[in-house]
């Protein structure tokens, strides 16, 4: 039996989310803006592909956020993310709640909607944890193998009560 649960819904400031969309609205509109003082002016085929970019990091951007998910299935916590889907059974897991969350991002990606990589840590415990996360508060801690991952369920406190009764201790 899996019970399917949701991240928690993206919140990141407004200057967040306007950096990452200028992106690919800069490769459109520069791709197709004359440039008078140029020799030679970019050619069409160049203008083109500079749209196409721009146009599929828009459509990436839209769509890395809506591939994160978490699973309770049968043998453990399935996860799933724009890379991939893994499951870790419950034996290895312990799980523990966190009022701290995300500091600066080591490696990885951070989007609006979609945090996944090594990131620093803002609570007491940890110095670095690896995130797959929606937000950068609001989660709580998944322990594996003695690495700390930061998870933000919809319902961390449901999410965390959940794990326990399929046998996954919870730490203090």
């Amino acid at each position: 039996m899996t019970a399917p649960l949701s991240a928690a819904p993206p919140t990141s400031p407004v200057w967040f989310r306007a950096v990452v969309w200028l992106a690919p609205l800069l490769l459109i509109v520069t791709a197709w803006m004359p440039d008078d003082s140029a020799d030679k002016p970019l050619p069409v085929a160049g203008s083109v592909a500079l749209t196409l970019l721009g146009v599929g990091l828009a459509a990436l951007f839209a769509q890395v956020p809506r591939r994160l998910a978490y699973t309770l299935t049968d043998t453990g916590l399935r996860m799933s993310r724009f890379s991939g889907t893994f499951e870790w059974p419950y034996c290895e897991l312990r799980v523990r709640r966190t009022d701290a969350g995300l500091g600066l991002r080591v490696g990885g990606v951070g989007l609006p909607g979609y945090y996944t990589g090594n990131y620093t840590f803002t609570g007491a415990g940890y110095r670095s944890v690896q995130a797959i996360a929606s937000n950068t508060r609001g989660g709580l801690i998944v322990e594996r193998g003695g690495t700390p991952y930061y998870l933000t369920p919809a319902d961390p406190d449901a999410f965390a009560q959940a794990l326990a009764a399929r046998g996954v201790p919870v730490l203090d």
